[in-house]
């Protein structure tokens, strides 16, 4: 079956299933009290604070957006 899904592991990360077909399932994990660990299926890291984390699903919006002209999205 596919589907999406987003699941908390016993260790305490995130597994982020997006495409459906259970191949393509970053991770997350809390590094510290201000950064966290985004890990791809090719063991590829990177390490962001949370806030950069909280923001990413805004710039994933903005890419998928058809428009050539600048636009900015302001959080509060």
């Amino acid at each position: 079956m596919n589907q999406e899904f987003i699941r908390r592991n016993p260790n305490g990360s995130v597994t982020l299933c997006g495409r459906g077909d259970g191949k393509c399932c970053p991770t997350m994990q809390v590094i510290d009290e201000h950064r966290v660990k985004i890990t791809d299926d090719y063991g590829n890291s990177i390490i962001v604070t949370k806030e950069e984390a909280a923001l990413m699903s805004g710039g994933m919006t903005m890419l998928d957006e058809s428009t050539s002209k600048p636009k900015q999205l302001l959080f509060d």
